[in-house]
């Protein structure tokens, strides 16, 4: 029996030695952020809606793409300080586009990925649009400024001509006149024009039903 009570004594203090090594006799405190640049808001006129109303069957192009009216806007970007900024778009309905619309849309040789996409009703595509940034005056804080685009991710810059957006590929940013460099700014306003086509009569969905133009782009801003 003393034996046995001897045993279990020496297991019980190995026991207590063993937890005394492995406890937590520390803890960690982390202090954690990031530091940003200026906070930036963009603001698209009319609350970033394109609406082309109600668009009777009758009036579509009997045979062709039906190219509907020019639409303009506006693009703000408002920032709490000068900060050098571009942005770039997102196609939220991708792969709906429709081909070879954008050569009805726009006179210059663009090829689909300038395109933009309606959405589709029972797997058939109801039209396409793009967004153009070349139109009027683009202002930085007040100043004429020019237009630059960048299909590389801001690795080069070139001063922007009809400025149609790719997708998912174009940057754009603003430089003082005649710097192919992106300037500093505060106050940025870029007027945009954005022109929709509709597929051909063959291709669209039931005429018989409703058919919503549901097109959706993401403007996202890229602090350079």
């Amino acid at each position: 029996m003393k034996l046995v009570s001897k045993n279990t004594l020496l297991a019980a203090l190995l026991a207590a030695t063993s937890y005394g090594a492995f406890a937590a006799d520390s803890v960690d405190l982390q202090v954690i952020g990031t530091i940003v640049p200026a906070a930036c808001t963009p603001t698209i006129a009319g609350g970033g809606v394109i609406d082309y109303g109600r668009i009777p069957a009758a009036s579509l192009d009997a045979t062709g793409f039906t190219v509907l009216d020019v639409k303009q806007s506006t693009l703000t970007i408002t920032c709490d300080s000068a900060v050098k900024i571009g942005f770039k778009t997102t196609d939220n309905r991708q792969g709906s586009a429709v081909p070879g619309l954008i050569h009805n849309l726009y006179p210059a040789s663009l090829d689909d990925s300038y395109t933009f996409g309606l959405g589709t009703v029972g797997g058939k595509s109801v039209g396409s649009y793009y967004i153009k940034t070349g139109v009027g005056t683009v202002t930085a804080d007040g100043n004429t400024v020019t237009r630059l685009v960048s299909d590389d991710s801001g690795v080069t810059w070139a001063a922007s001509g009809a400025g149609i957006q790719r997708p998912g590929i174009r940057e754009m940013a603003w430089a003082p006149t005649g710097s192919l460099v992106p300037g500093t700014y505060a106050t940025i306003t870029q007027p945009l024009e954005i022109r929709a086509g509709l597929n051909k009569k063959t291709d669209l969905p039931d005429l018989s039903n409703e058919i919503p133009l549901d097109g959706l782009a993401t403007f996202t801003l890229v602090y350079l």
